[in-house]
């Protein structure tokens, strides 16, 4: 039986790797930031490279709002993520990815490294999430390095 203090959305039934597939599949690839409030918690931790950070769902938001619209082009193209590699064990998940998105936009335009295909951008990466209690608590994310996954 679960205690009071536990969440008990139905998020919380679910297991870390579901949790971040339907993650990236609503956030990243459907376009619906507002799933950030569903799938993570406020705030989480966001560690990048020499930092490590308290983001609220305002500034999830405004994040995940901010990349998708850069990444999209005046034709609708936008960011679509492949996942290569889905693995946990427990509540820590590693996620591999390819991410295919449109040239002419301001994400092409801002220097973000990565490889040109004829009229697609092509970068890859690697993070690791941490899931308690149904909701994303904390991500380990690595600048993206240009090109897919070989």
């Amino acid at each position: 039986m679960r205690s009071a203090m536990c969440d008990t959305s139905p998020m919380a039934e679910l297991e870390p790797r579901d949790i971040i597939a339907n993650y990236v599949e609503r956030v990243w690839n459907l376009g619906d930031s507002s799933a950030v409030v569903e799938y993570c918690a406020d705030p989480y931790v966001r560690h990048d490279a020499g930092r490590s950070r308290l983001m609220s769902h305002t500034e999830q938001l405004e994040r995940v709002t901010g990349e998708r619209l850069a990444g999209t082009a005046t034709d609708g193209r936008s960011l679509h993520f492949e996942t290569l590699l889905l693995a946990g064990d427990g509540r820590d998940v590693t996620w591999v990815w390819n991410m295919t998105g449109p040239t002419g936009t301001e994400l092409a335009a801002s220097g973000v490294e990565a490889e040109v295909v004829a009229d697609e951008l092509r970068i890859c990466g690697i993070e690791v999430f941490r899931v308690v209690d149904g909701r994303i608590t904390e991500v380990w994310n690595n600048p993206p390095m240009p090109g897919h996954w070989g």
